[in-house]
């Protein structure tokens, strides 16, 4: 199991150079810059590779940790169309998690041999069954417009397996990216959605409150 990131980022590499090999230098420009133009730019010039650029955006911004991926959400909107564009953000977010997941993993247990058994929560989320551990990742997920590489490195320290991990992230982030979407969206009709912009801000800090008080209570819970 332990070779399977490794082999997994082989073919993915040599997979992305043979494509997209004059993109490459673009994309982490894009993602370092998160400038929604420049990413509108880059995926409506790939043509009918659109939607595998843009998902490789997506994966870029998973690896790198803590880069929001708020101005990719903006940017399939505008190239693919609100539902589209759904979906597109979607799926590069799951793809991006899980392959972000394994290689903080790798990292983790066989590079760093990072111990946690010194840190109480990941200590106490270790010791919860299966379905208690998939539930606080889809907690977490479902904060909006918060950098996915942070909850995709927090879980791979933890002992949750890739299968739970992707149950929590595919289901927690259709909201947080249905929030995320819709603000963005309204964002770019600003001059006819003004105020669908304050109530996604307003849904959004309600939904950021809510998770931070059921976090506590789990934290409680589990001491």
């Amino acid at each position: 199991m332990r070779k399977h990131p490794i082999l997994l980022v082989i073919f993915f590499t040599v997979c992305f150079f043979y494509l997209w090999g004059n993109e490459v230098l673009n994309i982490f420009k894009i993602v370092f810059s998160s400038d929604i133009q420049k990413a509108v730019e880059l995926i409506r010039t790939a043509g009918s590779k659109a939607v595998l650029i843009s998902i490789f955006i997506n994966v870029a911004i998973s690896l790198m940790g803590v880069m929001p991926s708020v101005f990719l959400t903006g940017a399939n909107l505008i190239i693919f169309g609100l539902n589209k564009g759904f979906l597109v953000s979607w799926a590069g977010e799951v793809i991006g998690a899980a392959i972000s997941f394994l290689l903080y993993r790798w990292g983790i247990t066989s590079v760093a041999k990072l111990s946690t058994e010194q840190w109480k929560l990941f200590k106490t989320i270790n010791s919860l069954p299966p379905l208690k551990q998939t539930y606080f990742l889809f907690i977490l997920r479902m904060a909006p417009f918060i950098p996915s590489g942070l909850i995709n490195l927090f879980g791979a320290i933890t002992s949750v397996s890739l299968l739970n991990f992707l149950i929590a992230t595919t289901a927690g982030k259709f909201p947080a990216l249905l929030l995320e979407t819709a603000f963005s969206y309204h964002l770019i009709t600003l001059g006819r959605n003004y105020i669908y912009v304050g109530i996604s801000i307003l849904i959004a800090l309600l939904l950021y409150l809510g998770i931070k008080k059921e976090m506590r209570r789990l934290e409680k819970q589990y001491e």
